[in-house]
């Protein structure tokens, strides 16, 4: 997606271009201080314990704090945030452990501190994760792992549904605050094994501790908490480009040639213009073919993990080197845990992504906040819905991994999701500057150099010469992806009359009608997806679930399995792709993608998942093993609640 700024405040929208504390319920104590730092947290934690250290130094903002911790001694643990003032690990193994911690001033004051501990026997049945830093304004999580025994294995039931073993689930669960600043829970949130809040106002740096109790599968009552520093911020101009609070985020290289111009001109809340092109411009400018260090050399996270896995992926994913030939168009890269949606912002060129797509462990995944996107409630009062997936050799292309589960993966995993993500939002970018622009690029500024292409982007190109032509469809993106309320008649549609207004139509999703700019992504990156990894999208239109009959939830009214190659939407979208990558050669490319399949109407949406033929059962769920015993079944809304790119 992509934003915009509308009366000087920021918009996340899918509109076109504009402008622009330790876990386990030890007591918190503090060592023998041999500096100003104060460590908090557990410091008696047990085995299988979620745990927490905490670094302060009275009067200093850690925010503003350079913080690096390093384990010095125990067994080896998974840490994923040693640049936060909030270390949280599991303990895996009994022993003794010990850490040091560095905490730099913004003055240049540096102090140093060791903790150690040794670990207590004690059952550990649930597990609140994670405790972490945030700043005053950001938005906060916590969330629940699946329940264990007294081993540490999930606890397995049998579904009454699948007659698969399944996770069992705890009940009963309720958060509560323990200390520190009120907080508001969201009472919009109806996941019980999560809670989600924004961090409260403070002057200075504040430990708030919550704490969850449930009850556990074997009858017991079980209960965790979870601390929160919450981080005490200078004033955030009202001026500036960002002016809600965001993430801290570093450059994955400090010694980077544009360093500067990442720290503070492209996800910082203390700018008020575009910064100049002498300070941040796009990659191609300086680098025609950008090398993997090249472009991580523009890329800015808020953990050191994220900017690991994305080289990784960039290393051993992009075969054909397309993501590093689009990313000439780019800035800057963003990946921080409080991004989502992801998008591209024309204001300062970078892309900014949602780290659920590039996690590998489960620590990993721990840091990423879980808030939903703040699209998923629109269009609730619609009598259709629109699912869509992506599939190869007839099933779901990319696995389910649900968070309580903990789940681990390989960069490989990646590919599905995060490769269409980036085709997606690389495609906003090279729509605003296309890799025949880069040695033209101008201006005081990467958005005044915009500013003079105006009319001249790729999105203006296609609806010039491949204008889509539902009105309906067209007013019905506004309400399912910009919040518009709808009105009567488009209450009225019912899932047949919808799929009259999209199927005689050209656009590949019914997304492409939030905005010119998303048609022109959602065009490329089907297209690429089935080119270069064999990835089809099925888009339909269906009933919505039904309050009480399962058999009329999600009935087809009309679908298609690589709409991209229908007749009507393959001219507009190999129109796009000549644009963005006229070094290749379209037409080969898409006379070798497969032809567009129909979705037989009148089955449900999961019958229509396997096309090949067989009398095979319809793949209704994709259960796969998440051990010897249990199985992970893919929940049947996933495919309606998610949301585009």
């Amino acid at each position: 997606m992509i934003m915009m700024r509308v009366n000087n405040k920021l918009f996340l929208a899918t509109a076109a271009l504009a402008m622009l504390a330790g876990c386990g319920g030890g007591s918190s104590s503090t060592p023998t201080p041999s500096s100003a730092i104060k460590i908090s947290g557990d410091l008696t934690p047990s085995v299988g314990e979620s745990v927490a250290l905490i670094a302060t130094v009275d009067g200093e903002k850690s925010d503003a704090a350079n913080i690096v911790w390093k384990q010095i001694k125990g067994d080896a643990l998974s840490l994923v945030a040693t640049n936060s003032a909030v270390l949280a690990f599991d303990v895996k193994k009994a022993g003794d452990y010990e850490f040091s911690v560095d905490f730099t001033t913004a003055n240049g004051n540096k102090h140093t501190e060791t903790v150690s501990f040794t670990t207590t026997v004690k059952e550990n049945l649930l597990n609140a994760r994670r405790d972490f830093s945030s700043r005053e304004g950001n938005k906060v999580s916590f969330k629940l792992s699946a329940p264990v025994d007294s081993e540490g294995k999930i606890v397995s039931v049998i579904s009454p549904t699948s007659g698969n073993r399944v996770a069992a689930e705890f009940t009963d669960v309720k958060w509560s605050q323990v200390s520190g600043p009120d907080v508001t829970f969201d009472d919009k949130n109806t996941n019980a094994y999560t809670v989600i809040f924004s961090a409260p106002q403070v002057t200075v740096d504040t430990i708030a501790t919550f704490a969850v109790s449930a009850t556990h599968p074997n009858g017991n009552k079980v209960s965790d908490t979870v601390h929160l520093l919450i981080q005490d911020i200078n004033t955030i101009p009202s001026s500036s480009i960002y002016d809600t609070v965001i993430a801290k985020v570093s450059p994955a290289n400090t010694g980077a040639p544009m360093v500067e111009g990442l720290n503070n001109c492209i996800y910082a809340n203390y700018f008020s213009a575009p910064c100049s092109l002498s300070r941040i411009n796009l990659i191609g400018q300086d680098q025609p073919n950008p090398s993997v260090d090249d472009i991580m050399d523009r890329v800015i996270t808020s953990h050191p993990w994220m900017a690991e896995n994305f080289r990784k992926f960039l290393t051993e994913e992009d075969q054909h080197g397309d993501f590093k030939k689009l990313l000439r168009s780019v800035s800057a890269v963003v990946i921080s845990y409080d991004i989502r949606p992801s998008y591209y912002w024309v204001a300062t060129g970078a892309i900014h992504l949602d780290p659920e797509d590039l996690w590998l462990t489960p620590e990993q995944r721990d840091v990423i906040d879980v808030a939903p996107d703040y699209r998923s409630s629109f269009g609730q009062e619609l009598q259709y819905v629109m699912p869509w997936r992506y599939v190869k050799d007839n099933d779901y292309a990319s696995s389910y991994y649900p968070r309580e589960y903990r789940f681990s993966r390989e960069i490989s995993d990646l590919v599905p999701d995060l490769g269409s993500l980036l085709y997606h939002e690389l495609a906003h970018a090279n729509d605003t500057f296309p890799s025949s622009t880069l040695n033209s690029v101008s201006g005081t500024s990467v958005y005044n150099a915009f500013q003079r292409r105006e009319g001249q982007t790729i999105a203006d190109k296609l609806t010039a010469a491949h204008p889509k032509g539902s009105e309906e469809m067209a007013a019905l993106g506004q309400v399912n992806y910009r919040g518009v309320s709808p009105t009567d008649v488009q209450k009225a549609y019912t899932p047949d009359d919808v799929a009259g207004f999209f199927s005689h139509d050209n656009a590949p999703t019914q997304y492409a009608y939030s905005s010119e700019a998303e048609d022109v992504a959602t065009l490329f990156d089907a297209a690429m997806m089935s080119a270069r990894y064999n990835i089809l999208r099925d888009e339909a239109v269906s009933t919505p679930r039904h309050a009480t009959d399962s058999s009329q939830s999600y009935v087809l009214s009309w679908g298609q399995r690589g709409r991209v190659t229908d007749p009507a939407v393959m001219p507009r979208s190999k129109f796009v792709f000549d644009l963005i990558f006229p070094e290749l050669d379209s037409d080969a490319i898409y006379t070798a993608l497969p032809p567009v399949k129909s979705l037989k109407p009148g089955l449900s949406w999961f019958d229509v998942l396997d096309l090949s033929g067989s009398n095979a059962a319809p793949k209704q769920q994709k259960a796969y093993s998440l051990n010897s015993n249990i199985k992970v079944e893919r929940p049947v809304e996933l495919d309606l609640t998610r949301r585009y790119k």
